[in-house]
């Protein structure tokens, strides 16, 4: 995966590919916050970020659908951080 804005696996997130494998990812999980259960806007996370492991980037087994409070609550956790990210 390449580098755009400093950010590895960047340009994943505007593919065709990527917007099919999103919405697979929202169908298996009920079209809810798999941390939660809240309904609405959903992001969807990856387990192993996609710097760490580019081949697990169209992986679904890698994927998660998070509210925006618990993706930026795990997405902290993972940078072992608690404070919001401004």
């Amino acid at each position: 995966m390449g580098m755009k804005n400093g950010r590895a696996g960047y340009s994943i997130y505007r593919s065709a590919a990527w917007q099919a494998l999103r919405l697979a990812a929202k169908r298996r999980d009920g079209f809810m916050c798999t941390r939660c259960g809240a309904r609405g806007r959903l992001e969807v996370h990856h387990e192993t970020p996609v710097r760490q492991a580019p081949e697990l980037a169209y992986d679904l087994g890698n994927l998660k659908c998070l509210c925006p409070p618990c993706h930026t609550k795990q997405t902290n956790a993972e940078r072992g951080s608690t404070e919001p990210r401004a």
